[in-house]
């Protein structure tokens, strides 16, 4: 809904030397001289922070004092500080569309060395944010109503986490996991840094430890609707109501929900990729099916062997990174666990058979937690051999399994006969992951996670999806349950309000004009522009909850019938036109 507008614009223009971050490069006495000449500008004045409190009251007070039809501030980056900045205009009663935020910081006065370059450049874009500014309307933004309930995807450690939390505070939750039991991978070990056994209680948690989600708890809870062996194959609207079809055992269910939470985790990468490490040898395994070993066998009492002959292996070689940290032959990420799992798995076999001899072959060792270090001399204490360097190749020989690599600190090739060897594989993004992605118009990043949203986000903002856990990279337990709440968090937030609004900047049909061709329909992927029939004609029409304002209706309109409300042509088109005139009047 556009409000009332006044025909003659009143605009206050207010410049912040971000405490001499800006003044250093932009001669501010040129740049007030400049601006108070400017079309529609009647007040201009400078603080030396408007993000800080005395910045936001002088904003406020002036708002308040001088009744503008628009604020124009030139000081940093709007991507960051928009809603700061704006909010002391919003509070001094303009519409927080009518506010425009001109960058002279990070692109002028921070890279540009010539002072007078700088302030040239300012000019330009603050005469383009003036110009824009004197068409601005005020709008309103959307009522939504949230449907109090949750779709939490993925029966992992961080999705079991999300539901409990979702519905302790008493809302409904749908936890939906593809496969037939809850837990995912971190229920299939029982090894977990800093300690390689559930001895004692720490931070880092496993599936024994009381800060680890338990599967009973999860199926026990009356809010919470366990689907297991199903799959969500549709999921349609927007913020605050989404239906969702979920493929069941027992046939397609359908659900409504407000919030929806992906904890898909990663999944683990297939050794048998790399053909040099030899992986269709059976004494060459990854460390999940080590950890499977070492758990039956000490389940019934018995000891650790080899899958080819059933002895005990005398030697054992750990490889790092194997599909990590290589583009070429498998993902550029580091996987973040793999040392800290192979370290403990290490010590379990040194622990268990002290004259075996176990060697970590690594490229460097990293442990992005606290007490990491700490562990690697325990290891080190307990007779784990670490080699740096590459291994390139495994091959049999004479019946024996031997790896060629190198000793980096010895400067030597090295030639080893192992009994067993253990690939530690990396993870990655599951295809799973890719797909909700795609129907949710979430960025994925160039590892195949989904892209890390700024927690500065606000729920709406984020439009009531979540992302916990390894769905959104390589993480260990302690990290994804904590994730996990984080997630929660945001969605009850969202889910207690009961109601929300949306911004107003979406599209906007001109009836008139439209000639009802759908090439708007074609061209929107959020499904929000349809083609209608009204008074006996087809002409198109928006839902403003599902649309997202990126503009590609507008750009693709034959009669140019559809535009972006806070976007318009006729409010960027004099932003252009102003900056290219000065260029051209400084430059002659």
């Amino acid at each position: 809904m556009v409000l009332d507008q006044k025909k003659e614009k009143k605009v206050g223009l207010f410049i912040c030397s971000c405490y001499d971050n800006i003044t250093d490069k932009i001669d501010f006495d040129e740049i007030i001289k400049f601006a108070e000449a400017l079309p529609g500008v009647e007040v201009v004045k400078k603080h030396d922070s408007l993000c800080s409190v005395s910045g936001q009251k002088f904003l406020s007070e002036e708002c308040e004092k001088e009744n503008f039809d628009a604020v124009v501030v030139a000081a940093c980056t709007p991507k960051i500080y928009e809603s700061t900045i704006g909010g002391g205009v919003v509070e001094g009663g303009l519409n927080k569309y009518q506010y425009e935020q001109a960058n002279i910081r990070e692109q002028c006065a921070w890279i540009h060395e010539d002072k007078n370059e700088a302030t040239q450049k300012a000019k330009r874009i603050i005469a383009g944010s003036v110009a824009r500014a004197n068409t601005l309307e005020a709008l309103e933004d959307t009522k939504v109503d949230i449907i109090p309930s949750t779709l939490v995807i993925g029966g992992g450690v961080a999705g079991m986490q999300a539901a409990l939390d979702i519905a302790n505070a008493g809302y409904q939750v749908y936890l939906v996991e593809k496969t037939e039991k809850l837990g995912g991978r971190a229920y299939e070990l029982s090894m977990t840094f800093p300690t390689h056994n559930c001895g004692i209680c720490c931070i880092q948690s496993c599936k024994s430890c009381v800060l680890t989600p338990k599967i009973e708890d999860v199926n026990q809870h009356d809010k919470i609707e366990v689907l297991l062996s199903s799959e969500v194959t549709e999921i349609t609207g927007g913020l605050g109501n989404r239906h969702v079809k979920i493929k069941t055992p027992d046939g397609e269910k359908e659900i409504d929900v407000g919030t929806i939470i992906i904890a898909t985790g990663s999944q683990i990468f297939d050794p048998s990729k790399l053909k040099e490490y030899s992986y269709d040898h059976k004494n060459v395994i990854s460390t999940i099916e080590l950890e499977r070993m070492i758990m039956a066998q000490r389940d019934k009492g018995g000891k650790l062997h080899r899958p080819s002959d059933g002895k005990i292996p005398k030697t054992v070689n750990f490889i790092q990174c194997v599909g990590s940290r290589d583009a070429n032959k498998g993902n550029p990420h580091c996987s973040l666990v793999c040392c800290t799992y192979a370290i403990g798995q290490a010590m379990e076999i040194k622990k268990r058979y002290p004259g075996t001899e176990v060697y970590i072959h690594y490229m460097d060792l990293r442990g992005p937690y606290r007490g990491f270090e700490e562990f690697y001399e325990e290891a080190k204490a307990a007779g784990v051999n670490f080699v740096r360097g590459r291994v390139g190749e495994i091959f049999e020989k004479e019946g024996k399994v031997i790896l060629r690599c190198e000793d980096v600190d010895a400067g030597t090739p090295l030639e080893i006969e192992s009994d067993l060897v253990v690939l530690s594989v990396g993870q990655e993004a599951r295809d799973a992951t890719t797909k909700l992605a795609e129907t949710l118009h979430l960025p994925l990043d160039i590892d195949g996670f989904i892209k890390y949203m700024n927690p500065m986000l606000t729920p709406e903002e984020r439009r009531g999806i979540f992302i916990a856990g390894c769905a959104q990279g390589p993480k260990g337990i302690r990290y994804s349950i904590e994730d996990a709440r984080l997630s929660a968090s945001n969605a009850i937030k969202l889910l207690q309000k009961g109601s929300t609004y949306i911004g107003g900047g979406v599209a906007v049909v001109d009836e008139e004009m439209c000639v009802g061709c759908g090439k708007c329909a074609e061209n929107c992927e959020f499904n929000a522009a349809v083609i209608v029939v009204k008074d006996g004609r087809k002409v198109s029409h928006v839902d403003p909850i599902l649309c997202q304002g990126d503009g590609k209706c507008s750009a693709g309109c034959c009669n140019k019938a559809i535009s972006i409300r806070h976007f318009k042509r006729e409010q960027i088109l004099p932003m252009i036109k102003a900056i290219l005139e000065y260029k051209m009047e400084v430059e002659g």
